[in-house]
This record gives C-alpha cells, structure tokens and sequence, in this order.
C-alpha cells in the first residue's frame, strides 16, 4: 500500500512539474493563445511600444503559425516587423491602422491574409505576396495612401501583378488593389480583365483617369470612393455598385450601352460631374444614386430606355413619369411645376437644387419621400394644387 501510494505521489509531481512548466513559458510583451492539440501558437496582443518586432517561430514546444484578429491594431509605433518562417495565417485587421509601418516582408510560408489585414497603414510603402498565399481578404490593403507597389511571386497560383504594381487573380480578370501611392495619372486597365473589385482605387490621390478594356462587366462597391479619377470611358460595363464614384472628383461618364444597374449613392456626392446620359440598357438606379451632384444641369435618357424618362427641363422620372426621381441641382431654372402624371417625389428628389424658388406640385401627387426637397435653401414657394398628399416624411423640407 505504501509503494503505491508513493507511485501516485510520484505520478502526481510529474504532472504538477508539467503543468509548472507550461505556465512558465516565456511570452515576453506578446499575449499568446496555445494550442496544446496541436502544439500551434496564435498571437494575440503586443504590450510595449517598439519600433521593430520580431516575432519568434516557437514559445516552447509551440509554434506560432498565427497572428490574431486585431493583434496589432492601431500600435502607431512600430514601423518594421520580422515574421516567422513559420507562420501561416494573418487574420482580419492583425495590423490594420499600424500608421508606422513602412514596409513587410511576407514568409514563404503565408497561406491567408484576413480582411482589412494591413488596412490604413499609411506609410506602407511595399508589400510582397509570397508564393503560398491562396487567400486575401476583402480591404487587406484599402487606405494604404503610401503604398506604391505590390508584387506577386510568380509561382502563386492564386494571384498575381502588373507592371504598375496591382494586385490581382491569377489571370487578372478581377483588379482588386490598385497601389495608392502610385505617381500614375492614368491606368490603362488590362483587356482580360471583367471586374474591379469593391474598394480597389479609393482615395487614389494622383490618378485622374483610366481607360478601361471592352472586357470590363462590374465596378464594384467603393471601387474609386473619394478617389481624384475625372474621367471614365465604360464601352461594356453593366453594373456600377454602391457608392462606387461616392465622393470622387468625377467629371465625365460615359457609361456604354450595356449599363444596366446604378447603385445606391454610386455617384452620390460627385460635385464636378456635370451632365449624365442614361443609355436604353439602364434597368435600375438606386437611392441617392445623385445626391449633391451640385454640377447636373440636365438628365438625357436615350429614347428606347424601357425604364427611365426625362422631361424637357432634364428632370428624371420613371418611364411612365409617376415617379419623380432627381431634378437637376444646376438647372437655372427658378420655378419649376411638377408634371400632373407624378404620383410620388422620391428621396432627395430636389436636394440641394439652390436655385429654386418656387415648385408646384399637382394633386396627383400622393407621396412626398424624406428629405425630397432637403437644402433647397432659396425655396420660398410650395403649392399643392389639391388638399395634402397622403404622405409627407417630416424631414421632406428640412
């Protein structure tokens, strides 16, 4: 009895020293998550103020093969960092806002970069995509204004880059990163190329204009948000995504005869755009797909267009002219009479037209949306030829 007792003291001692053991593994200023199944080890955190880190290949038995969600987000003093040959996996957002960060060398061993990975570094200048990556995330590299150039080992079998520097799929039908920092004021899209991706040339400072293949099909969300690009030229193009040219300093549109859906706020904001022709194919137009465009005088609809209609002052409606959608905001006309067929004045309708006074509406109409006629500042004059609508939004005349 008393050898077995001693055994399971022993036994018990073993594993109380094991246990000690693994609680004694050094992390240094990392906050570590341990995966004892499979001896893996993810970073999560960073504590001290550094201006370079190396991050280790192992603590202890296990090797680090992650960096953790947020890891690193918003450390505004480091400025290099040294990965391990051993890591796999950069997950969302690990170094996203990382305003110091200059340049990162990838290891070959980099198998995925989560979303919004290295999102808002602004003085990352360069950035190497190793040949293993299969993976990047939607933003990975969005709000880097510094960065000047991506490349692609040309053994990666699921990206690639042009000579400019963009970051592409393999066989470059779809442009998702465009470098920010790049001195080009004009890119020449290439031909195989049928989407741009959504967040692909936002905040591209110095570009002004591209010239986009027949091959082209889709621009996606956020594509060119706040961008400097003036000037597009779409021969084949059939879907222009949300907010895709919101914010930008767009100037001139020309949107092919295959356009066949605007999306919401696509060219909201876009105060130099000066006049839009809708082609026959456009079969929808979104909410606000015109808000602040301060620059339109006049909407021009091609005559077979099945869906969308103008008026002779330019103002665009639906075909049968029940919906009264936007009414150009530089039209310098300073009475304006609604015609007896709109049932409904849809959101931001008139928002800002600054130069009316005076808007008559008819009876027939029923609905007045929000913020219709928001910002109409020099608006005195509103009469409505029957009682009152069956619905007025309460900020309709904000």
């Amino acid at each position: 009895m008393k050898k077995i007792l001693i055994a399971v003291l022993l036994i018990l001692a073993t594993l109380m020293c094991i246990s000690c053991g693994e609680e004694k593994i050094d992390t240094g200023n990392f906050t570590v998550e341990f995966d004892k199944k499979n001896n893996t080890a993810t970073i999560t955190g960073y504590t001290a103020k550094d201006e370079s880190i190396t991050i280790p290949e192992k603590f202890g038995k296990y090797t680090v093969t992650t960096i953790g969600r947020n890891a690193f987000k918003e450390n505004y003093d480091v400025s290099e960092i040294v990965f391990p040959a051993t890591l796999k996996t950069i997950e969302a957002s690990a170094f996203e806002l990382c305003v110091s960060l200059k340049e990162v060398t990838l290891p070959s061993s980099l198998e995925k970069l989560g979303n919004t990975a290295f999102a808002s570094c602004r003085k990352l200048e360069k950035v190497s995509i190793p040949s293993n990556v299969s993976e990047i995330g939607i933003c990975a590299f969005t709000g880097c204004i510094a960065l000047d150039e991506i490349t692609v080992d040309e053994a990666n079998a699921a990206y690639s880059s042009d000579i400019d520097g963009v970051l592409f799929n393999k066989d470059k039908t779809i442009l998702i990163q465009y470098p920010l920092g790049s001195s080009l004021v004009e890119y020449e899209i290439p031909e195989e190329t049928t989407e741009i991706s959504s967040y692909a040339f936002e905040k591209a400072k110095k570009l002004e204009s591209i010239i986009a293949p027949s091959s082209l099909k889709t621009v996606g969300s956020y594509a060119f948000q706040a961008s400097s690009v003036r000037k597009v030229k779409f021969e084949s193009v059939e879907t222009i995504d949300n907010f895709a040219f919101n914010e930008s300093k767009l100037q001139y549109a020309e949107l092919g005869n295959t356009l066949k859906k605007i999306g919401d706020s696509a060219f909201g904001w876009c105060t130099s755009l000066s006049n839009v022709n809708l082609p026959a194919s456009v079969e929808t137009i979104g909410t606000s797909a015109f808000y602040m465009c301060t620059a339109i005088d006049c909407y021009l609809v091609d005559k077979d267009n099945k869906n969308y209609a103008t008026d002779e002052h330019g103002v665009l409606f639906n075909k049968d002219m029940t919906i009264l959608l936007y009414y150009p905001n530089a039209r310098e006309l300073h009475e304006y009479t609604v015609p007896n067929t709109v049932t409904k004045i849809s959101t931001r309708a008139f928002s800002p037209s600054l130069n009316l006074s005076k808007v008559t509406i008819p009876d027939s109409v029923e609905i007045i949306e929000e913020y219709a006629f928001a910002q109409c500042a020099n608006l005195k004059d509103v009469i409505y030829e029957g009682t009152q609508p069956q619905s007025i939004a309460e900020n309709a005349f904000e």
